[in-house]
């Protein structure tokens, strides 16, 4: 049989076609980003393109002739075989299906598969194309998302604070069973109201200018108090803070608001501050009488002196009675400075101690605690100054209560804490006691006025010699750039060289301060210490 020319070239160019288009196919399925992979009917993998193999980490030699299997996640595999095989029975001609897979290193990952047949001239199946594209990072930011929406709803559902969820011009989307209690209003009564027309009337102007600000990007979140009514009509206080929520795009998409009902504390604190006031204006009374009494008194005393004294020449009277006069003023001073502070800020804690007990006990017992460390120290306070005004009770005195109750009285006035530990007890001449105590006052002044200190500790040893340390956890000093004349240390040691003691100062900036006063008893024969 003869075939002519026109035949023939028909032949040819179906064969240059065919040529082409597997050259084609060859070309898209060396070059392609989705994997590909050839298998038989038997489920063996026959070909697998370089993209295939890159997402599962595996060479085209080591897939070849391998079921899906080798890298099917074992909690997927019976999906995956039930898939196949409505494929192969004919139940389905092909499926897409979202599954995880296992790469050669172990790591497990979701990819997006798509399973068909390829058939023959008589339309029968010789095989089957499996496209493999991965979409794991796809896939677990929709996981994430979903465990986020997850915890977000149980918060929400969950809190006991009242929440809404609403659009940008405050409408209302969701709320709460927490702010239906608050308020009294369900869902759908809210969906027809606007926010402020819950609030007061004279209090909708509050907060106009923070929204705007949130809404114009100028602040994260804001809040405000301000007075609602309840369904019922009932007034409440109620703190309120919105805050923005964010799409994908980082564009604001909604609103979340969030209400306390602060009725109570409301209600607490105005009556804390009225009896406050209540408070302060009676103690200024007091405070009034006693320093007219205190003045009185000093008065007094200024005459008994006087009159002591009219037999001096006139000018040892005048500086006499400058002297007792500054003295007086300063004790009185002192008293009314310390002592009535102290009285005041303790009439304070004692008239709010009983309601702040009922509201939390545990803050009423700290509360109980500082009255009566407030108390301790006026006591201790004004037997110093008691004291003070009869010289004489300094020498009768023993040193370890006069430098107790120094302690006690720092403590009370600068609500400073102050370990006192004293050992021994002998008697001491009256110039070394008034020595010793003078010094001690000096040094704890100067730890209220300039240490920062948050703990002192003072010991005294009395035996064959008398030991001060004075020890502060202050700022400290710099030795070599603070002038002898400042802080008292001239006068500290002063006071030690006139009754022959050792004074010694140690201080570095940030490491606090150590004073140290060491007096040493005569010997045993003589008369100046005896235990």
């Amino acid at each position: 049989m003869l075939i002519s020319s026109s035949e023939n070239q028909k032949a040819h160019d179906i064969f240059d076609e065919l040529k082409q288009s597997q050259a084609r196919f060859q070309a898209i399925f060396e070059n392609t980003a989705i994997g590909i992979g050839i298998m038989g009917l038997d489920r063996r993998i026959i070909d697998a393109n370089p993209a295939l193999c890159r997402i599962f980490g595996r060479s085209r030699k080591e897939l070849i002739g391998q079921t899906p299997d080798l890298v099917t996640y074992p909690e997927d595999y019976e999906k995956s075989t039930n898939d196949f095989n409505a494929l192969i029975t004919g139940e389905i001609e092909a499926y897409h299906s979202e599954r995880r897979y296992v790469r050669k290193n172990g790591e497990v990952f979701w990819a997006h598969v798509t399973m068909s047949f390829v058939r023959d001239t008589d339309n029968r199946p010789i095989y089957i194309v499996g496209m493999v594209l991965d979409i794991n990072d796809k896939k677990l930011a929709q996981l994430e998302l979903l465990q986020s929406e997850a915890r977000f709803r149980a918060m929400f559902d969950n809190s006991a604070i009242g929440m809404t969820l609403s659009t940008l011009d405050r409408h209302v989307l969701k709320i709460n069973e927490a702010l239906t209690r608050i308020t009294g209003f369900s869902l759908d009564d809210l969906k027809t109201l606007h926010p402020n027309d819950l609030a007061h009337p004279e209090d909708r102007h509050l907060g106009s200018e923070g929204f705007a600000e949130l809404l114009a990007g100028k602040r994260t979140a804001f809040s405000l108090e301000r007075r609602y009514f309840r369904k019922d009509g009932t007034m409440f206080w109620g703190r309120v803070t919105y805050s923005l929520v964010y799409d994908v795009n980082g564009e604001p998409c909604n609103l979340v608001g969030l209400m306390e009902d602060i009725t109570e504390q409301k209600d607490t604190r105005e009556k804390i501050l009225a009896q406050e006031v209540e408070y302060r204006l009676r103690l200024e009374q007091e405070v009034e009488e006693r320093t007219r009494e205190l003045k009185q008194i000093n008065q007094q005393l200024e005459d008994e002196v006087v009159q002591r004294q009219k037999a001096e020449q006139a000018l040892a009277n005048k500086a006499a009675h400058d002297a007792i006069l500054n003295e007086r003023t300063r004790l009185a001073r002192e008293l009314h400075d310390a002592v009535t502070q102290t009285l005041f800020s303790a009439s304070l804690i004692a008239e709010v101690l009983p309601d702040l007990w009922d509201l939390n006990p545990a803050e009423g017992e700290k509360r109980l605690g500082e009255l009566r460390q407030l108390t301790r120290g006026a006591l201790a306070e004004m037997r110093t100054l008691l004291v003070e005004l009869r010289p004489n009770a300094l020498a009768q005195i023993p040193l370890p209560e006069l430098l107790r109750q120094l302690c006690e009285s720092l403590i009370g006035r600068a609500r400073l804490p102050v370990e006192f530990n004293a050992e021994g007890q002998i008697k001491i001449p009256p110039e070394v006691q008034m020595a010793f105590y003078r010094v001690t006052q000096e040094a704890l002044n100067n730890v209220v006025k300039h240490a920062k200190a948050t703990k002192v500790d003072v010991s005294l040893r009395m035996g064959t010699s008398v030991r001060l340390k004075i020890v502060d956890d202050g700022c400290g000093f710099d030795l070599d750039t603070v002038s002898p004349d400042h802080l008292g240390l001239n006068i500290m040691c002063e006071r030690a060289e006139a009754i022959g003691a050792d004074c010694s100062l140690n201080s570095q900036p940030g490491k606090g301060t150590q004073i140290t006063l060491v007096w040493h008893c005569p010997s045993e024969d003589s008369e100046g210490c005896i235990k």
